[in-house]
């Protein structure tokens, strides 16, 4: 059997993108047990907003997905999520609901006592978010985004709170609290601090938004587990439909890399000989 370099290429592509999230991990922040000390900084890429809403696909298929709804683009998890809701089967909506999106608010921040690291993002809930836009929108406060009269906030959370939920168990819970001096983001004659605010990264870059058909395939693969198993097992030698075979045809067309890897030997005999060693061993 020759070897399928499409199959390498996957992992290999899978080791390249593990080590470019392990990079952007770096950018992106969570508070600690207790009380830390941030500062939000003008967001580079839309300097009118701080805040960035994304929706997000969570554990599909062992994987998170930024949803194109997002920005209004054509999504077709939320095309199936909609087909799943009309259905008028309880089943049905229940999946649906497992897939729908949820929003998650990033901003860029300067964490104290770690200036030295740059501009990261902080990602927060809706609770969050919801304190952070009642303490931004009081005049009393002004701009606390301000380079030069911004106001540092203390972050203080805790992984369980004193409060219960309805269902008697503890939640994680974050206060928000404003500091009641202003002061620059950075000591303007570090140039190097000065430096590492411009050098933002687009958020974009740390949750790329994956193609139409890259999204179809993964919800595809959540809904039907055991089509997709035994396509990857290749336990189905042959397609027994017009569509099977038309996403067959489609497949070998788009692999040529998997094509060549199974072209005819250059040198017949050779191979042979090769063909004969395995099989005697």
């Amino acid at each position: 059997m020759a070897v399928n370099v499409s199959k390498l290429a996957e992992r290999l592509k899978q080791f390249e993108d593990g080590a470019k999230a392990s990079e952007f991990a770096k950018l992106l922040w969570k508070p600690k047990e207790g009380t830390q000390t941030v500062r939000i900084v003008p967001y580079k890429f839309n300097p009118e907003n701080p805040f960035i809403e994304l929706k997000f696909y969570y554990k599909l298929g062992g994987n998170n997905y930024l949803a194109p709804c997002t920005f209004g683009k054509p999504d077709p998890i939320l095309e199936t999520i909609e087909a799943l809701r009309s259905s008028g089967s309880n089943e049905e909506k229940e999946i649906a609901a497992k897939l729908a999106p949820v929003t998650r608010t990033y901003a860029p921040i300067i964490v104290r006592g770690e200036e030295d690291q740059g501009v990261r993002f902080w990602g927060f809930g809706v609770q969050v978010y919801k304190q952070l836009l009642k303490l931004m929108t009081n005049a009393k406060y002004g701009d606390i985004t301000s380079w030069t009269d911004g106001r540092d906030i203390d972050v203080e959370f805790h992984k369980e709170s004193k409060k219960k939920g309805k269902d008697g168990k503890s939640f994680p819970e974050t206060n928000i609290l404003a500091d009641p001096n202003t002061s620059p983001v950075v000591d303007p004659t570090r140039r190097d601090l000065m430096e590492k605010l411009k050098d933002q990264t687009d958020i974009l870059t740390i949750f790329p938004l994956k193609s139409y058909d890259e999204l179809k395939t993964a919800v595809e693969k959540w809904l039907n587990p055991d089509d997709a198993e035994v396509a990857d097992e290749g336990s189905q030698p042959e397609a027994t439909t017009l569509a099977e075979a038309h996403a067959k045809a489609t497949a070998t067309a788009a692999a040529p890399a998997a094509t060549s890897a199974t072209a005819t030997p250059s040198n017949p005999n050779l191979a042979a000989e090769f063909a004969s060693f395995f099989e005697k061993s």
